[in-house]
């Protein structure tokens, strides 16, 4: 879940860091610190859309299946027996 969570804030601060690389580029090191406050709403709201775009896709695109049969997690003569996904 933490994997999760991070790999989402990275892409929420994507954009930030793609319009810092293209101040750094044209040479406008001086602006850097005036970006959150620029663009500081809508950065977010591109990041937001593209890390929620990208939770929904990502199940549809995936090749795991909705009929798969899943076996959780069950303890047997006292040891963890992980779960599985058994694909037709």
């Amino acid at each position: 879940m933490i994997k999760l969570l991070i790999f989402h804030f990275l892409i929420l601060i994507c954009p930030f860091i793609i319009i810092g690389f293209y101040y750094c580029i044209i040479g406008r090191y001086s602006r850097l610190k005036e970006i959150p406050n620029l663009y500081g709403y809508k950065l977010t709201i591109i990041g937001l859309f593209i890390s929620i775009t990208i939770f929904y896709l990502n199940p549809i695109l995936s090749d795991s299946s909705v009929d798969n049969n899943y076996t959780p997690p069950y303890m047997e003569d006292g040891k963890i027996i992980s779960g599985s996904v058994k694909e037709d």
